[in-house]
């Protein structure tokens, strides 16, 4: 039963945030070619993801401020509360606050374009 509830629950929030982000535009192709593969670090570094977070295979990403990214994929909630899907991280990483105002995220101006290739660089099983 409470699986169950949770299922619902789940469902709940992203018939909800489907709807209140909407206006939020994800690119058609989800695929990162092996070049854009290997400029997602350089563009994390340049939007400075790596001061916050730990991030496998991009150079000195060592932060202790946000959580570790490493095996992002396999977490079921994306900041404590938000189900982890490939939409759903782009979403966060575009606008953090506004699924949790107040969160240590701060936005920082990442483009739908940025945002789809990180989420594919950090979720490529998904």
């Amino acid at each position: 039963m409470r699986r169950i509830l949770t299922v619902l629950a789940s469902a709940a929030v992203l018939a909800v945030a489907g709807c209140k982000y909407s206006s939020l535009t994800l690119p058609p192709n989800r695929e990162v070619s092996s070049d854009i593969r290997q400029a997602v670090p350089e563009h994390m570094i340049q939007y400075g993801c790596p001061t916050c977070h730990v991030i496998p295979g991009v150079p000195g990403a060592v932060g202790k401020v946000g959580p570790s990214l490493d095996g992002l994929a396999q977490r079921s909630y994306l900041a404590g509360n938000l189900p982890n899907t490939p939409e759903n991280l782009q979403r966060w990483i575009m606008h953090p606050q506004h699924f949790e105002p107040g969160a240590a995220m701060p936005e920082m101006n990442v483009s739908a374009q940025d945002a789809g290739q990180f989420a594919a660089y950090l979720e490529p099983t998904q």
